[in-house]
């Protein structure tokens, strides 16, 4: 029996608020906002305003200093990721239905699988491979489209061909292919007949987030949280140095702050 597809024929559309999401997204974030005030820092100095571009251009060079250091990107994200704690095989049900939320993956179709899923999706697909070994044989859900309404990609089908290169039969997977965002993501599984209880596998950063869409559309999964980011070592003698890795954890904070602020602006939680 091959593994089934919902939301075929019902595409979401791309809504004008997603994209002006994205585009704010994407604003707020860095590189982008501290890129905007190097650039407004360096037009005021050239102006009558000298003074004040100065103080903005180093508050500019502060601002990428602190969110490149580890200690920064541990007290972003840490109030994030210890909300829930890892799902253990104690706690774990033996029956139920698992339910992965995509992370991301690219368009480019000559790269090989690995490099296609983003880490994120790949470290979710991995935590619901395990889990799968630790229960009864349940269902996988599979939910997420594209995550950018500008580029066509099905990050379900990504992760649903990396559960079967771990030898997940694929009469236990069911893919929502259509959902852009986690309100979408929530919405395509409460749409399907699904055996409960629900165990929602995605990154302990989106965990609080996400529980919070899907207990508000009377949902009530278990948290599984993978993929923790903020892992750098309280002793590590460079963690005062900048470096790309914290630069994406306090950007992956940032991310979700904003994401709560956004859905909690626009009422869906």
């Amino acid at each position: 029996m091959p593994s089934k597809v919902v939301g075929e024929g019902n595409a979401l559309d791309v809504t004008e608020m997603t994209i002006i999401y994205q585009i704010v997204k994407r604003i707020m974030l860095p590189p982008a906002f501290i890129l905007l005030m190097l650039i407004a820092g360096f037009g005021l100095s050239l102006w009558r305003f000298r003074r004040l571009g100065r103080v903005v251009l180093a508050l500019s060079i502060l601002f990428l200093y602190l969110l490149s250091i580890a200690p920064t990107g541990n007290l972003l994200v840490g109030p994030l990721e210890s909300r829930y704690q890892p799902l253990s095989p104690e706690r774990l049900p033996r029956i139920g239905t698992l339910v992965v939320l995509s992370g991301g993956a690219s368009a480019t179709t000559d790269l090989p699988l690995s490099s296609r899923l983003t880490s994120s999706s790949t470290k979710r697909v991995l935590e619901a491979a395990r889990l799968y070994y630790l229960m009864d044989q349940p269902n996988i859900v599979i939910s997420g489209g594209s995550g950018n309404p500008f580029v066509e990609v099905s990050e379900a089908a990504l992760m649903r061909e990396l559960l079967l290169n771990l030898r997940i039969p694929d009469r236990r997977i069911v893919m929502e292919g259509k959902s852009s965002n986690t309100f979408e993501n929530a919405l395509g599984v409460k749409r399907l007949p699904l055996k409960s209880p629900l165990i929602l596998i995605t990154s302990a950063s989106h965990m609080d987030r996400a529980l919070r869409v899907f207990k508000g559309l009377e949902m009530k999964p278990l948290p599984a949280p993978c993929d923790y980011k903020g892992r750098w070592s309280v002793d590590d003698p460079l963690r005062f140095l900048p470096s790309e890795g914290a630069l994406a954890v306090s950007t992956a904070a940032i991310y979700e702050y904003v994401g709560i602020f956004w859905y909690r602006l626009t009422g869906k939680f």
